[in-house]
């Protein structure tokens, strides 16, 4: 989801909406790092298929968990912090999509409520 761009004339609900975001987008990040820590295979996702990609982490969330839940736990799995692995940022490239503003100030409105 893309945050509302700032220019500097941001209502304070829009700007509090965008760093509510972000801290989403942020637990989002490091649990992909971290599944791509423990299957490095999932760096090699395909990333053109949205519906293949999102089946695949799933799996590897609930293989996780398992792994989790049975002590099979190893802090080596952790990869550090790599500013370079954004393969999940950036959305100016895309094309503008109606729908997806409407549920974004649906979100706003609620969190604003």
């Amino acid at each position: 989801m893309t945050p509302f761009r700032n220019n500097g004339h941001l209502l304070a609900n829009q700007i509090r909406f965008n760093k509510v975001l972000s801290s989403c987008r942020q637990v989002v990040e490091r649990s992909i790092s971290l599944l791509k820590g423990r299957w490095r295979k999932l760096s090699l996702l395909n990333h053109s298929s949205v519906k293949q990609m999102t089946k695949i982490i799933m799996g590897a969330c609930v293989l996780h968990n398992f792994a989790l839940v049975h002590d099979d736990f190893d802090e080596s799995y952790f990869l550090e912090e790599d500013d370079d692995d954004d393969d999940f940022g950036g959305c100016d490239g895309f094309p503008r999509n109606r729908p997806a503003e409407q549920k974004r100030q649906h979100l706003l409105n609620l969190i604003a409520g």
